[in-house]
């Protein structure tokens, strides 16, 4: 059987920038991981990329066997590409941040980046609107072969992406399917109504039939402060939650899901990133469990 690739969202800080990443993760053995590449408050890049850096942390990859198509580069959570007509100004924003971190993930070696499909009252306008971004993004960094992933969501708020059938609607819409994929987000489904605990392959059966099992390249492990189809997004340590240990386990061991890059989103590391060292090897351990 194939290693999990798993991994944790850990900072990309200023002045070590990429290797530094690559160091947080080694250290706490993951095989997979996350960060943002710029600021997560900001639209605007408030640093270049030390391309010297990039080559050092390269090395430091290769020593390690680690796979650099394992990282899943988060986008700043200030944007929204789903915005519509009253603030196209923010959309513009969004876009151009987005535009430039594909770049930069493209300089990295990086191919996954994953972006929540933003908010809009209207959310046919918003589908739309969101679709038209993507393939902006495309036009503007077309012949490489970074791939945006659409992150699942949950019904709160205007938020567009809370269920299956409306991120197939935002992919129908995108025009070069091969750089198109969804990053599963296991609180968010779960706050969103998709029962992971008692009937995860039906919900694996459902993504399969609505949106492709192809298109599904990596997920985020989270277990869930709230009960199921809350419509909030308050993460929980795994096994602490309403989703549970063993759920989580057979999630990620899943022979459909297994093999995709994972990364945890959880409370754990939030306060020490090297706590995430005991949740990986937790659910690298827990295979046998059914």
């Amino acid at each position: 059987m194939k290693k999990l690739e798993i991994g944790a969202h850990v900072s990309f800080r200023k002045s070590e920038q990429l290797y530094g990443s690559i160091q947080d993760l080694l250290e706490i053995h993951a095989s997979a991981g996350a960060f943002y590449i710029s600021d997560s408050r900001a639209f605007q890049k408030s640093y270049k990329l030390d391309e010297q850096v990039i080559s050092k942390a390269k090395e430091l990859a290769k020593e390690n066997n680690f796979n650099l198509e394992n990282i899943i580069v988060h986008a700043p959570m200030v944007g929204n590409i789903a915005n519509i007509i009253h603030e196209s100004q923010v959309w513009e924003l969004t876009l151009n941040s987005y535009i430039t971190d594909l770049k930069r993930i493209k300089s990295c070696g990086i191919k996954y980046y994953n972006m929540h499909p933003g908010s809009a009252k209207d959310q046919t306008m918003g589908i739309a609107q969101c679709a038209k971004g993507i393939n902006k993004m495309h036009q503007a960094t077309q012949g490489d072969e970074t791939i945006i992933l659409i992150e699942t969501m949950m019904p709160k708020g205007n938020y567009i992406g809370r269920n299956f059938a409306q991120i197939k609607e935002i992919i129908d819409l995108v025009v070069d399917k091969k750089r198109i994929g969804v990053c599963i987000d296991t609180c968010h489904i779960w706050d969103a109504g998709y029962d992971i605990r008692t009937k995860l392959n039906d919900v694996l059966e459902e993504f399969d039939k609505t949106i492709g099992l192809e298109f599904l390249k990596a997920t985020h492990i989270n277990d869930s402060k709230n009960i199921l189809g809350s419509a909030k997004d308050r993460h929980e340590e795994i096994g602490k939650g309403y989703i549970g240990f063993e759920a989580l386990c057979n999630f990620v061991w899943h022979p459909l899901i297994r093999d995709l890059p994972k990364v945890l989103e959880t409370p754990t590391g939030k306060i020490d990133y090297r706590m995430w060292k005991a949740e990986i090897a937790t659910l690298r351990l827990c295979s046998k469990i059914k």
